[in-house]
């Protein structure tokens, strides 16, 4: 029996080199002009949102591993753009905050990537754009319910 498998129609892999696409073209918008990398991006972003962070919490929310957000981490504390402090709740935990060039940063970068989403879903009409957001959210949501370590069942699809 035959598996009727083509990677090309696997959405796994689809979203997958969908958002390798968009993760290099979007970092070229803020890699050229302000000399961020794409890890260091999501820290402003994160510390933008949520001052006070600890690099654990900066690694789960940003769907970074740990050697990213140290490295990038260690780079935007050198630059002066953040500030590392002890937890006020815990005071084995360091956590991180943007300093005032590290809040400007991020001000000048965001209105760049939101206009490079603008144009990225102009393909798509409003109606469109909506619903993809609710169908990724929802994808998001049972993802993060499923079992990793469940077995997969079910066989073949035909």
């Amino acid at each position: 029996m035959t598996t009727l498998f083509r990677l090309e129609g696997f959405l796994p892999y689809r979203f997958d080199r969908l958002a390798k696409h968009i993760s290099v073209s979007l970092a070229g918008v803020y890699r050229r002009r302000f000399a961020v990398s794409v890890p260091q991006w999501r820290i402003l972003a994160l510390l933008h949102e949520t001052p006070y962070l600890s690099a654990k919490a900066i690694s789960r929310q940003g769907n970074l591993d740990k050697v990213a957000v140290s490295r990038a981490v260690a780079d935007l504390e050198k630059r002066g753009l953040l500030e590392r402090y002890l937890s006020t709740g815990d005071g084995r935990v360091i956590e991180l905050c943007l300093t005032t060039a590290g809040s400007e940063l991020f001000e000048s970068i965001a209105p760049l990537a939101l206009h490079w989403e603008t144009d990225f879903l102009s393909v798509l009409s409003e109606t469109e754009r909506r619903n993809l957001r609710e169908i990724l959210q929802k994808l998001e949501d049972h993802a993060m319910t499923e079992d990793p370590a469940m077995p997969v069942t079910g066989g073949a699809i035909k």
